[in-house]
């Protein structure tokens, strides 16, 4: 027996052709169907997360983990508005969600019914595609826009630019009554993605702009890893015209890169400033990280600025844009890489003596610094074992590690389509429910305060392990500048508060670490790593010097 609404055994029967297999669920009582359905099927595999803000974060980071397609399932009512920082951040990363949201009957809606809101487009800014089914099927035009609705949506959530879409459910009472599973016989056709390319005039156009420029920068931001990429990159970074600057979460992988921007960007002076800034700028990936090299691209603009994407607006990050070519990285220079010609530059080299100047002076200064979260990260990320995925939540944790050379682990990921810091618990362990192997977020201690509903997940899965920077606040607003000499600092921003690690460590059955200085990180740290539980760490570094320190970091 499986439930008696017609419309969601459609739905589930064309997620089960499509390839669905993952579904995040939070109890209600209106997607009640839905769940039977889900519950039911031996062909899906379900976990039940209360807190649908939680929820919605955990898909995202299963689906970033598997690259597959993860379903979400809630119930009517602003449970829907919980799942839209999710949604969000999804959208601008290219995640592939399915967002399934249960609803009253449209003559209900604004008639003072309770759980009720506007649902339909509800996500209207920030979703590939968003339908309504209809609330019952009375014929065969109903199921036949049933099922093209549904496939169109699935079609969206995976063309070339994926993100998340948006099927709203309503649904009548009675909610719980079942009917026999039977065989649907739904034909879905298959879906035909076009194949996005360029022509082989733009190809020697490209190839002439790399062959005859003697400044030419690469600029890598978020992707994936992909081997493909780097063996192209590897090829074009050998010209002495070509340099590449890469993100720690650009997952590139390529021998003479620079893979430490603002770092290497602390060597520029009024003198090489003009020198270093690039004649051609190409970029490709997702949102950067680095303010840095934004500020110094915007106020040193190229002659070109070539944008690789195949998202579906322009992106003109720093007013530049004269070219965006609609096509993915890995296939565009698979094509042109080993047809660039060497011309007579010292670009490549001159980018090489600013990031080694920069290395030497890192090395002392790292060294001479006493106990903060400089020196902790200076020791955590060359600790990582090498078959980690790394997961860095927003706030310090990710711009500390981009100050870092690059350690060695399978991934670096961050939450930077939108750059929140809600969610990052969530997803570092809706990362670790995709893979065997080990997941380590590092956070901020109230980053981990604000997704604390996190480790309430059941079964949250033993490869998780959580470093958390416990610093007594937002230490970001003592470094930024527009915050850090507010006389509201404290209060209002960084918001000093004693995060109760060690107590939600044990009320949700995590081992627990605590480490106040550089021998007990040093002591701790294999054996943090080494546990075979599920585990959490608190580093605790001073609040009001950690700012000091970095600022001296970029001084020096």
């Amino acid at each position: 027996m499986t439930t008696d609404k017609k419309q969601v055994r459609i739905l589930l029967e064309i997620l089960k052709q499509r390839g669905v297999e993952d579904f995040i669920i939070s109890p209600g009582s209106r997607n009640t169907p839905i769940v039977i359905g889900v519950a039911r099927d031996k062909n899906f595999t379900s976990r039940v997360v209360i807190d649908e803000r939680s929820a919605a974060f955990v898909a995202l980071g299963l689906s970033a983990q598997t690259s597959k397609l993860v379903a979400l399932v809630c119930t009517s009512g602003t449970a829907v508005l919980n799942y839209a920082p999710a949604i969000a951040e999804a959208y601008y990363r290219n995640v592939p969600l399915i967002v399934i949201t249960a609803d009253r009957e449209p003559e209900v809606i604004d008639q003072n019914d309770s759980q009720t809101i506007r649902q339909s487009s509800v996500y209207a800014n920030y979703i590939k595609y968003s339908t309504t089914l209809p609330c019952e099927i009375g014929n065969d035009v109903d199921e036949i826009n049933t099922i093209q609705q549904i496939t169109l949506a699935i079609d969206k959530a995976l063309t070339p630019d994926r993100g998340p879409v948006h099927i709203n459910v309503p649904l009548r009472e009675p909610l719980a009554g079942l009917a026999p599973v039977e065989t649907l016989n739904i034909d879905i056709p298959q879906q035909d993605i076009k194949q996005k390319s360029v022509s082989e005039e733009q190809q020697q156009e490209l190839i002439s702009k790399l062959s005859q420029y003697k400044k030419v920068m690469l600029l890598a931001s978020f992707a994936e890893p992909d081997a493909e990429l780097n063996k192209s990159l590897s090829q074009l970074v050998k010209l002495p015209q070509v340099v590449l600057l890469t993100e720690t979460i650009s997952n590139i992988n390529v021998e003479g890169a620079i893979t430490t921007i603002d770092r290497t960007l602390t060597q520029l002076t009024n003198e090489n400033r003009a020198d270093a800034a690039p004649e051609l700028l190409i970029t490709f990936g997702g949102s950067l990280v680095s303010k840095m090299v934004k500020t110094f691209i915007r106020t040193h603009k190229p002659k070109e600025h070539i944008h690789i994407s195949e998202c579906e607006w322009k992106i003109d990050t720093f007013s530049a844009l004269t070219w965006q070519i609609d096509i993915s990285a890995t296939k565009l220079f698979g094509l042109i890489a080993d047809k660039v010609t060497v011309t007579n530059s010292n670009y490549n080299q001159m980018w090489h003596e600013l990031a080694q100047s920069a290395a030497d002076k890192k090395s002392k200064y790292v060294a001479s610094v006493g106990w903060s979260d400089m020196k902790a990260f200076s020791i955590i990320l060359p600790s990582i074992p090498r078959e980690t995925y790394l997961q860095l939540s927003n706030g310090t944790p990710i711009r500390y590690a981009q100050l870092f050379d690059n350690y060695s682990c399978l991934k670096s990921t961050s939450n930077r389509g939108v750059s929140g810091i809600d969610g990052a618990t969530s997803t570092a362990i809706g990362a670790a429910c995709g893979t065997d192997k080990p997941v380590l977020l590092i956070t901020g201690d109230m980053g981990f305060q604000y997704d604390s509903n996190a480790l309430s997940i059941a079964d949250v899965p033993n490869n998780i392990k959580i470093i958390v920077m416990k610093n007594g606040g937002g230490g970001i607003f003592r470094f930024l500048p527009g915050t850090s000499l507010l006389p509201e600092l404290e209060k209002y921003f960084e918001c000093v508060t004693d995060v109760k690690v060690k107590q939600l460590a044990e009320a949700y059955s995590f081992d627990f670490y605590s480490v106040t200085s550089e021998e007990e990180l040093k002591s701790l740290l294999p054996q943090f790593f080494a546990s075979p539980h599920k585990a959490i760490m608190e580093v605790v570094t001073p609040r009001t010097e950690n700012d000091k320190i970095l600022r001296n970091y970029f001084k020096e």
